[in-house]
């Protein structure tokens, strides 16, 4: 499996949180677990509603037996507790000006 880097942004209240977890060793490891659990979780929500779509959504009696099964199997509640609004976009000019004063 190849690496790649890239640059992201972080609230920085969550990167002060990851700091203070990891102290002096390397977050690319931690990251990159948090995004592959991300991922597996939309997957796993895409695939809920792909079969509510086919099959009708699950009543309260399924989902009730679900979360009892899921806390039995001791998986936590995998819900964001707060979203996130997502970062507004900046444009090439807002870019290029940050580019410019980080030289």
């Amino acid at each position: 499996m190849g690496v790649v880097k890239r640059s992201v942004s972080f609230d920085s209240a969550l990167w002060d949180d990851l700091q203070r977890e990891v102290g002096a060793g390397p977050v690319s490891p931690v990251v990159n677990d948090a995004l592959a659990l991300y991922l597996r979780r939309e997957r796993g929500l895409a695939a809920v509603a792909a079969y509510e779509a086919e099959h009708g959504v699950f009543s309260a009696t399924e989902l009730a037996e679900a979360d009892r099964m899921l806390e039995a199997a001791g998986l936590v509640d995998l819900r964001i507790a707060e979203p996130r609004l997502k970062p507004p976009k900046h444009t090439a000019k807002q870019t290029t000006r940050s580019r410019q004063a980080r030289a």
